[in-house]
């Protein structure tokens, strides 16, 4: 079956969200000692209802296996332009291959430009090194 790439809100998907984010943060977290996971529920909350945070979910056969989520706000130097900030992207392990993860970040690109964003910023991890994806589609 294939994937499919789509835009959710975060209410209806954030119970299969929570349960990656375990495996999420062990993978990509390097200070796990320090720094426990520990989302704050009530800022996504309220970025979801002011309009500002976007999901891009992954599905195979109606389960949720990737993400994308991002916060859309004008950008501090540039008042009038939206901007959309990365703050998770995941695929399942199972799930890395062939262009999965290219067109999950590409499906979020194009849902982030119909709404108006100009401008996209991610990072990666040095540990998780995840640039040469971010070349390859050109950012």
């Amino acid at each position: 079956m294939l994937l499919t790439y789509q835009t959710e809100q975060w209410p209806d998907v954030l119970c299969e969200l929570q349960g990656y984010w375990p495996a999420h943060w062990l993978e990509v977290a390097t200070h796990r000692d320090k720094v426990p996971l520990d989302p704050n529920y009530v800022e996504y909350d309220r970025l979801h209802n002011t309009g500002s945070l976007h999901v891009t979910t992954v599905r195979h056969a109606g389960e949720l296996v990737g993400y994308v989520t991002a916060v859309v706000r004008p950008h501090l130097h540039y008042a009038h332009s939206l901007s959309g900030f990365f703050d998770l992207y995941y695929l399942a392990p199972a799930h890395r291959r062939g262009m999965a993860g290219v067109t999950m970040l590409k499906q979020a690109e194009r849902a982030l430009k119909a709404r108006g964003v100009e401008r996209l910023f991610t990072g990666t991890k040095l540990s998780k090194d995840a640039s040469r994806i971010f070349e390859r589609l050109g950012w």
